[in-house]
C-alpha cells in the first residue's frame, strides 16, 4: 500500500522529483492515520507542501550559462545567479545581505576548505558571494529539482563538489566538513520530527554548524519569531551536548548561529 501511495503522488508534476525515501516515509507515517488511500495520498501532499512545496522555484540557468565568462566576480554573472536565487523563498529574504552573510560567518569560522550544505535548495548559487575559492561543496536536498540546477551550476563555474538527494530526517549525514549549512532547516525539520536537527548535529562531523532562521514569515509576519527561534537555539544546543561555543553572525532577514561542535 505505501508503494502505490508514493506512485499516485508523484503522478503530480509537483512531486514526481522529490526523494522517494521521504515519499515512503511520509506514506508510511500518514497511512495510519487515513480514512482511506484517497485520504493518505493528500495527507502526504499536505506534508510535502510543508516541507518543499512552499520554497520550490525554477532557475533560469540558460541565463546563468550564457552570462559565465570564467569570472565569479562578473557583474552580469552574478546579476544572472541573483534573479535565480529569487525564485526560491529561503534564498530571496538573503539577497540584500549577501556579502556580509557569508563574511560574517567565515569571521568566525575561518574560509572552509569543505562546506556541507544540508538541505540546500538552491543556496550555492550563492557561490559568487562566498569567497571560498577552491573548496568542495556538499549539497544534499530532498528535492531533485534544485540539485539538478545546483549541480549543472557548479559543473559550469568547476567548483569541486558533491550533489546528492538525501531525506536528512530519515539518515542524518555523516559527512566531514569544516562548515555545516543548516540555513532555514531547523523549522521545516520540526514540522516532521522534532529531534531530527539534534540528531544531524550529533551525526555530522563538522568543525563548525551554521544554523539560521527566518525572521519574518513568508508572508512578511514577525509574529515574535525572535524570541521563538532564540529559544529553539537554546534547546537545540542544549540537546546536541557537544556545543562548545555558539557566536551570532546574524542579518536583518535571518538569525544566524555559528556552533563550534566538539569532536
Amino acid at each position: 500500500m505505501i508503494t502505490e501511495i508514493v506512485e499516485r503522488v508523484v503522478r503530480s508534476s509537483r512531486y514526481r522529483d522529490v526523494d522517494r525515501s521521504l515519499l515512503s516515509r511520509l506514506a508510511a507515517e500518514e497511512l495510519p492515520r487515513a480514512r482511506n488511500p484517497e485520504d493518505a495520498v493528500k495527507r502526504v501532499k499536505r506534508r510535502l507542501h510543508q516541507v518543499v512545496g512552499a520554497f520550490r522555484g525554477a532557475p533560469q540557468r540558460n541565463a546563468i550559462e550564457e552570462a559565465w565568462n570564467g569570472d565569479l566576480t562578473g557583474s552580469a554573472f552574478r546579476a544572472a545567479c541573483i534573479d535565480a536565487l529569487r525564485g526560491h523563498a529561503s534564498t530571496r529574504e538573503r539577497i540584500p545581505h549577501l556579502e556580509s552573510f557569508y563574511a560574517g560567518i567565515w569571521a568566525r569560522t575561518g574560509v572552509p576548505a569543505r562546506i556541507c550544505d544540508v538541505g540546500c535548495g538552491l543556496n550555492p548559487l550563492a557561490l559568487p558571494w562566498m569567497g571560498i575559492g577552491d573548496a568542495t561543496y556538499l549539497a544534499t536536498d530532498v528535492d531533485q529539482r534544485p540539485l539538478q540546477a545546483v549541480s549543472a551550476f557548479f559543473d559550469l563555474v568547476g567548483q569541486l563538489n558533491e550533489v546528492r538527494t538525501a531525506d536528512v530526517v530519515a539518515e542524518p549525514p555523516s559527512d566531514e566538513a569544516d562548515v555545516a549549512l543548516l540555513l532555514k532547516l531547523v523549522t521545516t525539520l520540526d514540522r516532521q520530527d522534532p529531534e531530527a536537527a539534534t540528531r544531524i548535529l550529533q551525526t555530522i562531523r563538522a568543525r563548525h554548524a551554521v544554523v539560521s532562521f527566518a525572521t519574518r514569515s513568508m508572508g512578511g509576519r514577525g509574529d515574535g519569531r525572535d524570541r521563538i527561534y532564540r529559544s529553539r537555539m537554546e534547546r537545540l544546543v542544549a540537546e546536541a551536548r557537544h556545543v562548545s561555543a555558539v557566536a551570532e553572525a546574524s542579518v536583518p532577514s535571518e538569525l544566524v548561529f555559528v556552533l563550534t561542535l566538539d569532536g
